[in-house]
């Protein structure tokens, strides 16, 4: 099993010597192994699974250097990285100092970029393409867009700007079947028109025409009327030639021999194509395709039945059921920007398909559209993942906060997300929103906390953000009140680690007390009041120290004209790597042995 696999990973020129027959082998042993490593480690599968195809025929056309391909959405890198050597590290794949989920350039150069964000490849294409081409290097750029990514309006601007570009985009298109007629009708003629004897100019091919005696003239009037009446038929095919770009397709993105054909003639066009791939998300893993949003990502499962071997409840599944329950009696609207399922609120769209909006992968947009929702009076709750939320900081700034709308946005994974690298953090929220005005930031540290967050939210009259992790406790964390001379504050999730470290240092004979925190901005009065009764304070959030919540206390202090002493412990300024939360809090030192132990040194520290 895996024998060409294997090879290729020791000799990539083999790759090139394969046939027909080989080259579907090969896609199935790739297929299984993104099953057995993503069955025992998680990750990104049915997108994966459905891409196979797509990146074996351009590594078999391709020359990598000086050829480049960039994926988009990155996490549809899996088989490309199974084919630029990484076999035998794959099994560490999104693990501790293992590789990474998506593209990393520190692997491999075949990786350009550290990417985990959908819309970007277009224009990373366009740059690359427009160095080579002022350096007068050769090689092709080949762009793979998909999942959504679409949607997005970068891609966009991206495409607006493509010009005369020699770039391929290849649509992966997971989202629609293909019949065999149509299919095989587009791929006749798709075949047929990339040719290169085709190739030539309309001018060329019209003066050929002519020359036939008799009805040349009449070929070429009644082509111009087909080409007329069908170039509508297909809808796509114009939108992109309208920007300037070439379309062809659809075609079976899971054909080898169609693949093959069509992309060894494009790969020979000069300016921007555009190659449409139906690819079907899942394929080869049965539980996969029948139900590709569960396995879009997913963690550890059992590759017989399918089934999770984490089954634990998200907090996103019971902010979904909150605001399925609350909907009967409250009249509001949910906005997500893609993520029904990860977010929890398939429920409520289930429920209330009316007052649910699915934007696709259109961040800064539906932040927009919740201001306009909310305008009306109508109240609006809008579900983000803490990395998604970057891409939003300018409408949060001016379309909400700026327009004083009660949008409330619920921000999840908010803190270090396991497995996801650099790209997926969700770290930064709070250090960037805590510079616009007039905003509310919630960090509750239990599920019966951001219960009643959620409830007070529905009557807020102010924009607000609700930002939590993953995995939550059930239960509220107490205060400790021993009238010490140092006082730790535990912001969010933090706060379970540092009550226990507190409650650690206490029965070892130290006098110090606790707050679990749960709203960063504005700083509570009442909290602000106490601080002025310790000289020492400890402030610990899951969050970067830059510009964070440790900075609102220590600005608040100071506004205040108090001047405790301040430790404060969080996130360094820097990027994280790949790992579970659990480990990467232990080499921040964030865990709750070492918090003990800094809490310590500062307590006794004069």
């Amino acid at each position: 099993m895996n024998n060409l696999l294997k090879t290729i990973n020791q000799n990539p020129e083999f790759l090139k010597k394969l046939t027909k027959t080989q080259l579907e082998q090969l896609c199935q042993e790739i297929r299984q192994t993104i099953i057995k490593v993503v069955s025992s480690n998680g990750g990104h599968l049915a997108s994966n699974l459905g891409v196979v195809e797509i990146t074996v025929v351009l590594h078999y056309l391709l020359n990598i250097p000086p050829d480049r391909i960039i994926f988009d959405v990155g996490h549809q890198i899996y088989p490309h990285k199974l084919l630029t050597g990484r076999l035998e590290k794959f099994d560490t794949l999104r693990k501790y100092h293992g590789i990474s989920g998506y593209p990393n350039p520190d692997e491999s150069p075949a990786d350009l970029f550290k990417t985990g964000h959908a819309g970007t490849a277009v224009s990373y294409g366009i740059g690359i393409q427009t160095a080579h081409d002022l350096n007068n290097e050769k090689g092709k750029t080949v762009v793979v867009i998909g999942d959504g990514s679409l949607t997005n309006g970068v891609t966009f601007e991206g495409l607006n700007n493509l010009g005369t570009k020699n770039i391929l985009i290849i649509l992966n298109d997971n989202n629609f079947s293909i019949s065999r007629t149509r299919g095989a009708l587009s791929y006749y003629l798709t075949k047929l028109i990339t040719m290169p004897v085709l190739s030539k100019s309309k001018d060329e091919i019209k003066e050929i025409i002519e020359r036939i005696p008799g009805i040349g003239e009449q070929i070429v009037k009644m082509g111009r009327d087909i080409e007329k009446r069908t170039r509508y038929l297909i809808i796509p095919g114009v939108f992109f030639e309208k920007l300037g770009i070439q379309y062809f397709g659809p075609i079976d993105g899971n054909d080898i021999s169609q693949l093959l054909e069509v992309i060894k003639n494009l790969l020979v066009s000069q300016g921007p194509v555009l190659l449409h791939a139906i690819t079907r998300k899942g394929k080869g893993y049965a539980f996969a395709e029948k139900h590709p949003e569960k396995y879009h990502s997913i963690g550890p499962f059992k590759i017989e039945t399918g089934q999770s071997l984490t089954e634990q409840p998200s907090t996103g599944t019971f902010v979904g059921k909150f605001l399925e329950q609350a909907g009967e009696k409250h009249d509001f609207c949910v906005i997500t920007a893609a993520m029904e399922y990860g977010l929890g609120f398939d429920g409520f769209a289930k429920k209330f398909p009316s007052r649910f909006f699915d934007v696709g992968i259109a961040e800064s947009h539906s932040m927009i559209f919740a201001a306009g929702i909310a305008k009306t009076g109508k109240k609006v709750f809008v579900g983000i993942y803490s990395t998604f939320l970057q891409r939003t900081y300018d409408q949060i700034f001016h379309d909400i906060c700026l327009q004083k709308l009660p949008v409330v946005i619920l921000v999840d994974r908010a803190g270090i997300v396991s497995g996801d690298g650099p790209t997926h953090q969700g770290i930064y929220d709070i250090a960037f929103l805590r510079t616009i005005p007039i905003i509310t930031i919630f960090c509750p540290y239990s599920l019966t906390d951001l219960e009643e967050t959620l409830v007070n939210c529905l009557h807020y009259k102010t924009p607000a953000v609700i930002r939590y992790p993953r995995h939550l406790l059930p239960q509220n964390v107490q205060e400790i009140k021993n009238n010490g001379t140092l006082l730790c504050l535990g912001l969010g999730s933090m706060a379970e680690i540092v009550y226990d470290a507190c409650i650690k240092l206490n029965q070892q004979g130290y006098n110090i007390d606790f707050i679990p925190v749960n709203r960063v901005k504005p700083v509570e009065e009442d909290l602000i009041d106490t601080l002025s009764h310790y000289r020492k304070i400890v402030t610990c959030e899951e969050g970067i120290l830059t510009g964070g919540f440790g900075s609102g206390i220590i600005e608040r202090c100071n506004e205040k004209g108090i001047s405790p002493k301040i430790l404060r412990l969080g996130i360094p300024d820097t990027f994280i790597e790949t790992g579970s939360r659990e480990e990467i809090l232990k080499e921040l030192k964030l865990d709750q042995d070492q918090i003990t132990e800094r809490i310590r040194h500062f307590y006794e520290t004069d």
